[in-house]
């Protein structure tokens, strides 16, 4: 069994409607359209102060993979001190990290601040469960049959999905089947559909555990800034991504977006740093190992398939350097990630 001390999935659903009862004024609950394999509605919170008016979007997400207990909490902790802080007119503190009553709600009044903390709530529920396993990483898909059930839920998202780079095709894989298609799961399409309702998002973050890096663009092939052509939409690549360090394939990011994207990771990462000492690491996706299908990446390329589509700025994080961390020990990483997270927030306003 897990350590004691964590929310259930249930728990983290709980956390949100007390949210939304308790600080009306600030939240507001969705209930995302999407119901699980196992029969689990799922909800989102948007936090908003002020008056009404376009604002820019900040989407926040987590627990797509079942084991990493920690980020659901984060999340659920990160939005109530935001609200008790907002309501109270008082600073916002982190350990020794704190920033004023004026950039709370420099926040809450020029962001749209969406929170889905439990993306794979099936997961979640079986890693908790006496009767589960506590290491389950996929959501819990059929898939045909109980001895090959789950999909991981961060290779389903429709980035070079059928590349198979850092995915596996085999339902039966324990840990990367990426599914039958881009978004055949539920969980993908509730994250595609808040980005979908929610035009105004221009910057998104999903938690995982664990590494302490933090990721931005792109995942499967290192960057170049050069060559347009040379780009996941360009089929003539097909077979050559995923080799990083190769002189065949590179994926093309421009290169002020480039400078962009690991200004926001330094900044969110000397956040982090600045609570307990703990360093995180900014890096290029890749930097990790090769993939394809996530979720930052996913969000990342919208833009780039589909010039149509609002641009979102996609990153992740790994919080920790375990997945299920005695829970005092996940308190001090919630309190030093979700320094991170306002930062990350204040990047985005910038």
């Amino acid at each position: 069994m897990p350590p004691a001390g964590y929310l259930t999935a249930a728990g983290i659903e709980s956390g949100l409607l007390y949210l939304s009862t308790t600080y009306p004024a600030l939240c507001q609950l969705t209930v995302l359209p999407e119901t699980t394999a196992g029969g689990r509605t799922s909800r989102a919170l948007r936090l908003r102060a002020g008056g009404p008016g376009e604002r820019r979007g900040v989407l926040l997400v987590a627990g797509l993979h079942a084991r990493e207990l920690v980020n659901p909490d984060l999340l659920l902790s990160f939005a109530l001190r935001l609200c008790q802080v907002y309501t109270a007119g008082t600073k916002i503190t982190f350990g020794p990290k704190s920033y004023t009553a004026a950039r709370v709600r420099q926040v809450l009044q020029g962001l749209d601040l969406f929170v889905f903390p439990l993306v794979n709530p099936d997961g979640r529920a079986y890693v908790q469960s006496p009767a589960g396993d506590p290491w389950w990483r996929k959501n819990r898909s059929p898939n045909g049959g109980a001895a090959c059930r789950g999909v991981d839920i961060n290779r389903n998202f429709d980035f070079l999905w059928s590349s198979g780079i850092g995915s596996s095709a085999s339902p039966c894989d324990y840990q990367v089947y990426r599914g039958p298609a881009a978004f055949s799961e539920p969980e993908t399409r509730n994250v595609r559909h808040l980005l979908d309702a929610n035009p105004a998002i221009a910057y998104f973050l999903d938690l995982h555990s664990y590494a302490r890096e933090m990721y931005y663009p792109w995942g499967d092939d290192n960057n170049q800034t050069t060559d347009p052509a040379m780009s996941f939409t360009n089929p003539a690549y097909n077979g050559l991504r995923g080799q990083p360090g190769d002189s065949l394939y590179r994926e093309y990011l421009p290169a002020a977006d480039q400078t962009r994207a690991r200004a926001v990771a330094v900044r969110v990462t000397n956040a982090i740093k600045a609570v307990r000492g703990t360093v995180y690491t900014p890096m290029q996706g890749v930097g990790l190992y090769p993939t394809s299908a996530t979720s930052d990446d996913y969000c990342s390329s919208r833009h780039f398939a589909d010039p149509a589509k609002p641009r979102v700025w996609g990153f992740s994080i790994e919080t920790g350097d375990e997945f299920q961390p005695p829970y005092s020990e996940a308190l001090q990483i919630i309190a030093e990630v979700s320094a991170g997270l306002f930062e990350f927030c204040l990047a985005a306003l910038d």
